[in-house]
């Protein structure tokens, strides 16, 4: 068991009276001088499971502050409105499995009845009714099941080396981007959604050792994963592009054998799309086709090149945010992020950085099988909301990236691993973790309701419409007398923004809330008897017709897509505020 140099005569040691031969002379050379790659350093870390204990407190110090918050955007429509999550029936269940998220009002081709179920579940099975402490204490639990995954899938990466794991599963827990899905009542979607990648990739990187009973049992578990996730948000169909990406990334042995012990896992993963696809096309078959609304994500109507530089351009920010994120917001709506032009420096840079990433991960895949797994995690679970694919409701979201983080932080401390002197990376992973730890402590609170959110957003993203539109309605909301000129300050900020678009692509409640807001500041100015009145009256008019113009492009837009893909024209589409004030405003000034 020597090395070559030790074998046989290559050394000579003399033999002499009371000295020891030349065997125990190397051994005792060899137990003297070990070489420093058989004694690897002690790790830093305690055991498994103390280590489990620590990540979950970790997480719970990041989000100790949002249990008390309330309920903002989707998540309080979704719990004040549904009437399927007032109480646990057959009958309700019934309606969630076979209709859409939005039903009865279907404004896009979303379905998500485990999401729904989930929401049941805290209003009528825990009694929380729409108090959002229940809902806030169950999208912690699910992050913290999620975090004990990660762990589990980066000491797997690791090769067992739980300090490393650690860092980067901490990192992720406390990451600041992630308070879109844990302290947005409405990112459970993406937690459930993740949760099952997560747990089915995990399962498949265990099954291909199990003997071909259990394999086919395992994949029987593997197809309830899948569809479970899948039908919490459709994003989880990933998983059948990670499972490919692992046996690409770490081998699958003789290709024959290896391909007939992951037949099971493969048509597991397939089946449950193929059942997602089955359901979405009964379900949305008779409805009217949707109109995704431009101002929410301006590359539907951008062209082919402009809109997938833009949406690389946005890659870019994903990635900075990740890195950086400081500039949080809930929404980016237009104009926030202008489209890409030839000259556009940062998403010529963002393809570049993207390039060079790929090329590189690419190029190393054999000798550093790691970093090119992450790449193609990140790429793969961000690629369905990229709209590289095709265009999405939203030009951009925070919670799209609870995923790609995965790949983010483990690329970061591998690299901090192999590159940094041990005490400086446990150093510098140390102070990046207690920094992102406050910044989500100081993120939390913004989630409380509308208006705090639209307060905290509007900073960083002035330029976004929608939330000048949410702040307005939300001022509105908690005071409409004492805060009406701020509510009309914020009111003409969005239109201001939107009024640069054609008629059939501006959004119709937006000139009709702000007419609505100037015939309220006529009420509180005297009315028509007064002249300070009748002068915003007549402001009024002038806003709402021209809300009607936007609201007879719209429609006639909308007739245009259902009859082009041969829809029945059954309803339609304006906003009636418009013509509600209309008729107000007209009765006001004596315009009978």
């Amino acid at each position: 068991g020597f090395p070559a140099p030790f074998a046989g005569n290559s050394l000579a040691v003399p033999s002499v009276p009371g000295f020891p031969g030349p065997t125990l002379v190397i051994l005792a050379l060899r137990t003297v001088r070990k070489p420093k790659s058989q004694a690897p350093p002690p790790e830093h870390v305690p055991s498994a499971a103390w280590a489990r204990l620590g990540l979950c407190v970790l997480a719970l110090i990041a989000y100790a502050n949002s249990f008390g918050l309330g309920l903002t955007t989707d998540a309080r429509t979704i719990i004040t409105s549904d009437v399927r999550i007032r109480s646990a029936s057959v009958a309700n269940l019934s309606q969630i499995l076979n209709h859409d998220y939005w039903w009865p009002t279907s404004v896009d081709r979303l379905y998500r009845p485990v999401t729904l179920i989930s929401f049941l579940w805290n209003y009528a099975v825990l009694g929380n009714g729409e108090n959002g402490a229940g809902y806030h204490v169950v999208n912690f639990l699910l992050h913290a099941i999620n975090v004990l995954l990660v762990y589990e899938l980066v000491l797997l990466l690791f090769r067992r080396r739980r300090e490393p794991a650690f860092f980067a599963a901490a990192l992720w827990a406390v990451h600041p981007i992630h308070t879109e899905c844990v302290t947005n009542v409405a990112g459970r979607a993406d937690l459930l959604a993740a949760m099952a990648v997560l747990a089915g990739l995990l399962l498949y990187t265990r099954m291909n050792a199990w003997t071909v009973g259990r394999r086919w049992l395992a994949a029987a578990a593997l197809f309830a994963i899948a569809t479970l996730g899948e039908f919490s948000k459709e994003n989880a169909a990933v998983l059948v592009g990670l499972l490919l990406l692992w046996d690409l990334s770490f081998g699958i042995g003789p290709w024959r054998e290896g391909l007939r012990r992951r037949i099971p896992a493969y048509s597991a993963a397939t089946a449950g799309l193929l059942l997602l696809w089955w359901m979405r096309l009964r379900i949305f078959s008779p409805l009217p086709w949707p109109e995704l609304p431009y101002v929410a994500n301006p590359l539907i109507g951008a062209g082919f090149w402009t809109a997938h530089l833009t949406a690389l351009k946005v890659i870019g920010l994903d990635l900075w945010l990740l890195a950086f994120p400081i500039g949080l917001s809930s929404d980016r709506s237009f104009h926030q992020i202008p489209l890409a032009g030839a000259l556009d420096v940062a998403a010529w840079a963002a393809l570049l950085l993207v390039s060079v990433l790929l090329a590189v991960a690419i190029a190393r895949r054999r000798r550093d099988p790691l970093i090119f797994w992450a790449a193609g995690f990140a790429g793969l679970t961000l690629l369905p909301t990229s709209n590289l694919l095709f265009p999405i409701g939203t030009i951009m979201a925070e919670r799209f990236l609870y995923l790609p983080c995965i790949a983010f932080v483990m690329a970061l401390v591998a690299l901090a691993d192999r590159y940094c002197p041990s005490v400086a990376a446990r150093l510098a992973l140390a102070l990046l973790l207690a920094f992102w730890t406050g910044r989500t402590l100081l993120r939390n609170p913004a989630w409380n309701d509308n208006l705090t959110l639209a307060q905290a957003d509007v900073e960083t993203a002035p330029a976004s419409f929608g939330l000048h539109e949410r702040l307005a309605a939300a001022l509105f909301e908690q005071d409409s007398r004492g805060n009406l000129d701020r509510v009309i300050h914020e009111g003409e900020t969005a239109w201001r923004i939107l009024s640069v678009l054609p008629r059939q692509r501006q959004f119709q409640p937006t000139p009709a809330n702000l007419g609505a807001y100037y015939r309220f500041k006529g009420d509180a100015l005297g009315g028509a008897a007064t002249p300070q009145g009748r002068e915003w009256y007549e402001k009024a008019l002038a806003i709402l017709q021209q809300a009607r113009e936007v609201a007879r492009a719209a429609e006639k837009n909308y007739d245009d897509i259902q009859l082009a893909h041969h829809k029945p024209l059954a309803k339609r589409t304006a906003f009636r505020d418009v013509y509600f004030n209309l008729g107000a405003v007209d009765a006001l000034l004596g315009r009978y």
